[in-house]
């Protein structure tokens, strides 16, 4: 068939010097649904179709399939239930869903920063991985106006996840704002980690709740980093609390741990290693901002219930699983991408130019 030069693809080899124009069509690649264009690199003269560098790329089924497994390991599912119902092998959904974890967590990283933010909470939540043997615990902070999941840390209770969780939450929420309300519980590496990597930009306040009978009879706040003075400058600016609390992100945690089944009490689908464990979080955490309406953010009805990254001004609609996955390919638009330097990070990727050889 005869060569068409194109405009408007890039050659996904990171190598690759290629211009646009120096791409053609090259032939059709026919799989079991179908038949699928395939381009070539005048240069390189290597071939890519628009699933290349995706998590369908080289995929035997179809695409629909592999989405429906993504979302339902992030439904509460089993491995061996997703199994059952897609008609496919535990080893398969363990691979496919590696794929969505790395495709979702290289999206989350890029799209999640300058986060305009008044109120963060921090909390852990503990799970096991190797038959019990071994404590893991899921750090999470949460923006509470978007009731965006900010950051996760996956590991042991130590000083060194309580620091990497502080820094990442930091370099995602923008810089320049007034100071933040940042609440936590009275775990003790909270209050020099948080004053170590924010500074004076956060006021941090210890919540602790006093609990008799399986209720809370007395809470207690006490601010570690930051005047008093300035608690109720900043609370005047939150909308969601009048006082310092950790409600929301304990919420957050009963909906991660009835979400995943490695979580679950009393299961049998526990993670037999930390990294599957975290695989498993990174996936989940995407799927809340990016898939899953939030019923607690304004909306006038069902139809139009917004996402907590659409809440936080990240993107302009609710995406699919399909959105994201195919965000990395050669023909990926991103129309919905609020951020200009997530969108010049994408197109820096799609422009093979002389830096890249």
């Amino acid at each position: 068939m005869p060569s068409t030069t194109t405009t408007h693809l890039t050659c996904p080899t990171p190598a690759c010097s290629t211009q646009p124009p120096r791409l053609v069509r090259h032939s059709f690649l026919h799989t079991r649904s179908g038949q699928t264009q395939r381009w070539r690199c005048k240069n390189c003269r290597r071939t890519f179709t628009r699933r290349t560098g995706t998590p369908y790329h080289r995929l035997r089924n179809p695409p629909s399939r592999f989405d429906r497994v993504a979302q339902m390991s992030v439904e509460g599912s089993s491995k061996a239930s997703i199994a059952r119902v897609n008609g496919i092998s535990p080893a398969t959904v363990d691979r496919w869903t590696l794929r969505a974890s790395e495709c979702a967590s290289r999206f989350g990283d890029r799209t999640v920063r300058d986060v305009k933010a008044n109120e963060l909470q921090a909390d852990e939540l503990r799970g096991f991985t190797e038959s019990k043997k071994s404590r893991q615990f899921v750090f999470v902070a949460l923006e509470v106006g978007a009731r965006l999941w900010l950051s996760t840390v996956v590991g042991r209770r130590t000083k060194r996840s309580t620091r990497l969780l502080a820094r990442d939450s930091r370099r995602r929420v923008s810089f320049g704002q007034e100071r933040v309300l940042f609440a936590t519980d009275p775990f003790r590496y909270y209050r020099h980690e948080l004053a170590k990597a924010w500074g004076s930009t956060c006021l941090h306040v210890e919540s602790s709740k006093a609990i008799v009978g399986g209720r809370v009879r007395r809470v207690r706040n006490t601010i570690t980093n930051g005047p008093d003075w300035q608690l109720e400058r900043v609370l005047a600016r939150c909308e969601d609390s009048k006082q310092p609390n950790t409600s929301y992100i304990e919420r957050l945690n009963l909906f991660i741990r009835r979400a995943l089944a490695y979580l679950h009490r009393r299961t049998n689908s526990m993670a037999r290693r930390h990294k599957k464990l975290e695989e498993a979080v990174k996936l989940l955490q995407c799927y809340y901002n990016f898939v899953r309406p939030h019923s607690a953010l304004p909306h006038t009805n069902r139809k139009n219930m917004m996402t907590p990254a659409m809440q936080a001004k990240l993107v302009t609609r609710r995406l699919s699983l399909r959105d994201i996955f195919m965000s990395f390919g050669p023909l990926a638009k991103l129309p919905w991408l609020v951020n200009p330097e997530a969108r010049h990070e994408w197109e820096r990727d799609w422009e093979c130019g002389p830096s890249n050889s």
